[in-house]
């Protein structure tokens, strides 16, 4: 019997064997069209609550303590009061009286009675949003894993099934299933869900399974790095004024500005292992993690563990990565995969096909230095794992032979983590081990792992995207204002790497969460975009890629709203102004011919022509409909070739600036669609060898 039949049956049986309330339905439902929403007439989660006070009594006067914000006045009863889509893990009055026995004894948890009532508004605000997910979820159709969508308190929960039972964060049991009402579902609980509190560094350092890694990470200094969680943040979300008001609707900015992170960990058992490092010997103390990374990271400072010249100082920065990521997807995910937009008509598992390798890149505390994060479909060794430098050709092409024990590095699942109990989500990130040792090696990171054409979806390069439940979810916006969005306005300042110039005001910038593809819908890589509206002046940080030669691709969507664009690369003007208003396959500036109007020779003939003009088709990995047509198949979608440039080590930025004359095109409602960003070595473009895909 195989993994999905067996975990069929798993589910059949308990379903059987525990009382269901409701009926199955199609998966996670979010943003359905209120015409089609309400398919029967019966209670929303809080009547049902309520009218059920010999279960639910305890865990209602916490939702009625508990405040939507800082500043409304509503509070999360009221919320489950009203229409919308929601889950609610709602845990028994039994389960409220043992977390309630459990916290008293803890004097910094703040509770100080039995008594509910007794409990600070502040109090009952983090318990009731650690139990309602903004979007309904049945059991039924949700894969082991952690939801596709955090908590209100912006914190993940998993659901297993490996124990017989149906369990969230292995520790709660669901006892009554699904139990359906019009504006979600209640999963009765039989604990109370209560995530860490811990910063990273205090969660690493309560598993001795971990204990090398957590005494290098004091030693070095770098627990007061990951004790960062609350940032700067001037905007005040309940007013008014602060938002952005367009033909589509109010954009409201988002709800937090937090920093997380990802820390990636070797387990004491793997260290210990001498075949597991090409010095073959085996890591039991700082001193012996020292000498590992002193041959790749340099001798200089050495013993002084908080110098960042120090090797071992080096080596725990290359293991903390800027932004929080899950294992299993959805929002925040590693790569983009489970994530489903039924309402905007966007899904990866459909617009991301697996007969490409996904993929991302991300930026390491290790000053410029990056990670290639891979779901490697096209290779069966790998299919399904998460691989942090994911090598070419699987390793043949090798620069350092040292590094044969360090790429193609597996992150690995909790289950398979080496650690007893393993709780991975601590307050500001998340935790992961690792099969091998990470290792940051400049010479093969550009000569091989990064030996590639490199794509980023625009809303990747700003980490706040991620971190703060921007990119991918809701609007975030929502959880304060109770008002439903598909897009978030990005005040300026709120990205660290986004920079607006001149007179804030004439440029707005907004998130747009993944939206259709296909006919009636803009062809977006990932689904979602940056929009920028208005006189726009802005620039943003490209990533810190290796030294070397690259050519700088822009990736748009065209439409009759865009203006015309003067690019510049580190302040200096690349080209000549671009108009995006152009249509690609009327324009002999473009000259843009479906290839299914031409044999393979004149598609080619068509792709040098455009390269010619300095444009390229889309790419063909993204799947835009169900007849299989891609971004390379639509005329809207384009990438334009900003610049070949060599790229030192350091910040550069590319800027974006709205030079249109005509009034009427250059006025507020203008629009400048960013998608994604390539940055291709010269050498892979210029292999005849080799030619560069269309993917």
């Amino acid at each position: 019997m195989n993994k999905s039949t067996s975990k069929f049956f798993k589910k059949a049986f308990l379903y059987a064997t525990i009382c269901i309330s409701g009926c199955f339905a199609m998966s996670c439902v979010d943003d359905i069209p209120e015409e089609s929403r309400f398919t029967w007439t019966g209670e929303l989660i809080a009547t049902h609550l309520e009218k059920h006070p010999e279960k639910y009594s305890k865990f209602v006067t916490v939702l009625k303590k508990a405040n939507i914000s800082k500043k409304a006045e509503s509070s999360l009863f009221q919320t489950l009061s009203t229409y919308g889509s929601y889950t609610c893990f709602a845990p028994t009055n039994d389960a409220m009286d043992a977390f309630l026995a459990e916290m008293i004894e803890k004097p910094e948890s703040g509770i100080i009675s039995m008594d509910v009532e007794q409990l600070e508004d502040s109090i009952a605000t983090e318990i009731a949003k650690n139990h309602i997910i903004e979007l309904k979820c049945l059991t039924s159709d949700t894969e082991d894993g952690d939801f596709p969508k955090l908590t209100m308190n912006r914190r993940s929960v998993s659901i297993s099934t490996e124990t017989g039972a149906i369990m969230l964060d292995k520790t709660s049991k669901i006892i009554e299933l699904d139990i359906e009402t019009e504006n979600g579902v209640i999963q009765t609980i039989d604990k109370v869900l209560n995530p860490s509190t811990k910063k990273i560094h205090e969660q690493i350092l309560q598993y001795p399974e971990l204990s090398l890694f957590g005494k290098a990470v004091m030693e070095t200094g770098l627990d007061s790095l990951l004790n960062i969680f609350e940032l700067k943040y001037n905007v005040d979300i309940d007013i008014e004024s602060n938002k952005y008001v367009s033909a589509e609707g109010k954009a409201y900015p988002p709800v937090e500005r937090r920093q997380r992170y990802t820390v990636l960990m070797e387990t004491d058992e793997l260290l210990a292992n001498p075949e597991n490092n090409h010095l073959n010997m085996p890591i039991l103390t700082i001193q012996d993690l020292e000498r590992l990374a002193q041959d790749f990271y340099g001798t200089e400072a050495t013993g002084d563990y908080k110098n960042p010249q120090n090797a071992l100082y080096k080596y725990i920065l290359y293991h903390i990565i800027d932004r929080q990521l899950s294992y299993t997807g959805g929002p925040g995910g590693f790569i983009m995969e489970n994530y489903t937009n039924s309402g905007g008509g966007f899904s990866s598992e459909t617009n991301l096909p697996t007969t490409f390798d996904r993929y991302d890149y991300f930026e390491t505390m290790l000053p410029y230095s990056m990670i290639k994060v891979t779901r490697p479909f096209t290779n069966e060794e790998f299919k399904r794992d998460i691989v942090i430098n994911y090598a070419q050709e699987k390793g043949s092409r090798l620069q350092d032979p040292r590094m044969a024990k360090y790429i193609n590095v597996v992150v690995l699942r909790n289950e398979d983590s080496g650690v007893k109990n393993f709780d991975q989500k601590a307050l500001n990130g998340t935790l992961h081990t690792i099969d091998k040792i990470l290792i940051h090696n400049e010479d093969e990171m550009a000569s091989n792992i990064l030996n590639e054409r490199m794509r980023w979806d625009v809303s990747s390069l700003f980490p706040e995207m991620t971190n703060n439940g921007v990119r991918w979810e809701d609007n975030t916006a929502d959880q304060a204002t109770g008002r439903q969005n598909s897009t978030t306005y990005i005040p300026d300042g709120y990205c660290d790497r986004l920079v607006v110039n001149g007179i804030v005001n004439n440029t707005v910038i907004l998130y747009l969460r993944p939206h259709s593809t296909g006919t009636g819908g803009y062809p977006n890589y990932q689904g979602d975009e940056l929009l920028a509206i208005g006189r726009y002046d802005f620039k943003y940080r490209i990533p810190h890629v290796p030294e070397g030669n690259y050519e700088i691709r822009f990736g748009y969507s065209y439409s009759n709203l865009r203006a015309i664009t003067q690019f510049y690369y580190d302040g200096k003007v690349c080209g000549i102004p671009v108009d995006m208003n152009l249509v690609p396959k009327e324009s002999p500036l473009i000259a843009w011919v479906a290839d299914d109007s031409a044999n393979p020779e004149e598609a080619r003939e068509n792709d040098k022509a455009m390269r010619n003009r300095g444009y390229m088709k889309g790419p063909a990995s993204c799947v835009l409909d169900d007849k299989g047509s891609s971004m390379r198949d639509s005329d809207l979608a384009l990438r334009k070739i900003v610049t070949t440039v060599k790229i030192t080590k350091g910040d550069h930025w590319l800027r974006f600036k709205n030079v249109t004359t005509d009034e009427k095109r250059g006025d507020n409602w203008v629009q400048f669609n960013q998608d994604y960003l390539e940055i291709v070595p010269t050498n892979v473009i210029n292999d005849p060898s080799k030619p560069e895909d269309q993917n």
